[in-house]
């Protein structure tokens, strides 16, 4: 396993550079947290591979009985997991907190601007890593082993867990990061029409592979409740909670900021939180409202918008891996 990429590495070495010239105590940190994770990427990569069967037993092991067994076990508890998918995981969550060091270490050294664009850039590229192996793991389960995407899902499971990538992360960070760039470039607006209006204004300010998102599913049960839970962060039931006020109220269409206003909400996006780690956040807040939501049977998306993005892009033949 390579421990650095080569973008990661030039990120680093100037980093460190600069930090030695200003006779730092940070460069002797970042420089010792480097070598621990040279030592962690030799440990992961000694560890077994998930489909390789140790024990050589007559039934062979194939996608198809791993994505049953994977499915049937459950991914939700460290013990079903295999060594190398955990130890896969805390080395790359310990390589975004390298990096993260970093970021902070921009807002006190000036001379460190330069390597700017670089750090957030490898810091993004891992947060997004974590969300794709994250989707992926929630995308197996007992109810949906049929499905035609949890074999793709679960070929790129064990890719994650065997090399720390997956065919389809460029695609799905690329889409999602300006997805994100497009909510906040737009006065998202919320009617009676249930999203039609802000599906149209993002259209155009996306690439062409959301839009065939879009066209393709839109119409799907959960799609627009979970659009509008990712443009305005509101779940679903605050969502309906402010629908209802606008009719008492007689208000025809609100924006975000009178949307969280009405709810007696307080923006939590502020200006200096990283855009990657706050679509980070809202991911995760979104998402486990959606597994309650299955859990109970209750009303609303019981995926996240990233979710069903994913399971676009496993099921079309338009975008391979």
């Amino acid at each position: 396993m390579v421990t650095f990429t080569k973008g990661e590495m030039q990120v680093l070495d100037e980093s460190i550079q600069i930090l030695r010239l200003l006779d730092s105590p940070f460069a002797s940190i970042v420089e010792s947290q480097s070598k621990d994770l040279e030592q962690l990427a030799g440990i992961v990569d000694r560890a077994p591979s998930p489909n390789i069967d140790l024990f050589h037993l007559a039934d062979a092991r194939n996608f198809e009985t791993l994505a049953r067994k994977l499915s049937s076990q459950g991914l939700n508890h460290v013990v079903n997991l295999p060594t190398k998918a955990v130890l896969g995981h805390g080395f790359t969550v310990s390589k975004l907190h390298l990096f993260g060091l970093l970021i902070k270490l921009l807002e006190t050294i000036e001379e460190l601007e330069p390597c700017r664009k670089g750090i957030e850039q490898e810091y993004h590229d891992l947060l997004f890593t974590l969300m794709a192996e994250d989707l992926y793991t929630a995308l197996i389960s007992e109810q949906d082993i049929d499905a035609p995407w949890v074999q793709p899902a679960v070929h790129e499971l064990i890719m994650m867990w065997d090399h720390r990538t997956s065919g389809y992360l460029e695609t799905f960070a690329l889409a999602i990061r300006e997805l994100w760039q497009a909510r906040h470039s737009v006065v998202p607006v919320l009617g009676t029409l249930l999203g039609t209006m802000e599906i149209m204004r993002l259209n155009t300010l996306l690439p062409p592979v959301w839009v065939d998102f879009l066209s393709n599913i839109s119409n799907q049960n959960g799609i627009a409740h979970a659009l509008e839970e990712f443009i305005f962060d509101l779940r679903y039931e605050e969502l309906i909670t402010l629908r209802s006020r606008m009719v008492m109220e007689g208000i025809q269409v609100v924006d975000r900021t009178t949307a969280w206003q009405m709810l007696g909400k307080t923006e939590t996006q502020a200006p200096q939180l990283d855009p990657a780690l706050a679509l980070y956040k809202s991911y995760m807040n979104r998402q486990q409202a959606a597994k309650i939501r299955m859990y109970r049977n209750d009303m609303g998306p019981n995926r996240s918008l990233e979710e069903f993005f994913v399971i676009y892009l496993l099921s079309s033949t338009d975008y391979p891996k």
